[in-house]
């Protein structure tokens, strides 16, 4: 099969597309700009290319001898840094592939990337890309998932599990190995060829209610706690800490947006690829094995 560089691949959403794509026959190259801290996930079992998306050159160096490309950026935690990464740096990577002749790119956004919350920095970061990406010329495929259940660990504190707001909104939790197939999918075969597809989980569910489910299984003396929107928004107010207000400012979204407005939905995809089924409580029987070896 053809070779495919791989933008974002040692984070926690890269890493298992990255091997998916190995496992499926894919030759695999990663970009980073650390291919030491990169070789201690994939060891040789991957190429890797050194090279920053906020630098042409290194791109397109990166690409030669590619023809596929899949982006995965994150940006933050501050405004200038989503669009120094997220905006900036997609388009440098269109670039580059059109400079090289890619033949196919697929890249990640999110549900809520939507015309209507185009006012919040990390939105308006995702749109400009998918924008620019359906006008370059480039055969492609956007994939806008809705929340991993991957990011139910990241809740824990200590002995707490700790969720910031309402709590009402609603997201369809999707594990990312069930993402990984379909972006391997993307590139296998046409069928999902310059589409936008939003991909969800089996069914939809508040954050506290996913993080009992997974706390259950996986953590069963880690108890949850809620933390007012007000309370959360006042601690930035008095801590020096971009990465904490920047947390503060998604679950402040995110209290407000769900899966209910993503547009399109998920009839497309799952027409193409089928719905994404591990549930919340699977994913956290295998979280356990792995993490805990039970």
């Amino acid at each position: 099969m053809a070779k495919i560089l791989i933008v974002g691949g040692t984070g926690m959403l890269g890493r298992p597309v990255a091997v998916q794509m190995h496992s499926d026959g894919f030759d695999v190259r990663i970009l980073t700009t650390r291919p030491e801290r990169a070789k201690t996930f994939f060891g040789d079992n991957v190429e890797y290319a050194k090279g920053d998306v906020t630098v042409r050159q290194s791109l397109i160096n990166a690409m030669d001898g590619c023809g596929y490309v899949y982006v995965n950026l994150k940006g933050g935690p501050t405004a200038q840094d989503y669009m120094r990464i997220v905006g900036d740096g997609s388009k440098n990577i269109y670039a580059a592939a059109k400079e090289t002749g890619i033949k196919k790119v697929v890249q990640i956004t999110g549900a809520n990337a939507i015309e209507k919350n185009i006012k919040y920095p990390h939105i308006h970061c995702k749109i400009k890309a998918q924008k620019a990406l359906i006008n370059s010329g480039l055969t492609y495929v956007i994939l806008k998932p809705s929340w991993f259940c991957e990011s139910l660990p990241l809740f824990i504190q200590g002995a707490k599990s700790i969720y910031i707001g309402s709590g009402k909104t609603q997201f369809h939790f999707l594990a990312v190995a069930d993402y990984a197939q379909i972006v391997s999918q993307c590139f296998s075969g046409d069928k999902a060829d310059n589409k936008v597809l939003t991909i969800f989980g089996p069914e939809p569910l508040p954050i506290p209610e996913a993080m009992r489910r997974f706390l259950a299984i996986a953590y069963p003396d880690v108890t949850i706690s809620r933390l007012p929107m007000w309370l959360a928004k006042w601690s930035t107010m008095i801590a020096f800490n971009k990465n904490l207000k920047a947390s503060v400012r998604l679950m402040a979204f995110f209290n407000k947006h769900d899966d209910s407005e993503a547009d399109p939905g998920p009839e497309i995809a799952d027409k193409i690829f089928g719905r994404c089924t591990t549930t919340v409580e699977e994913y956290a029987k295998m979280y356990r094995k792995i993490v805990k070896g039970v």
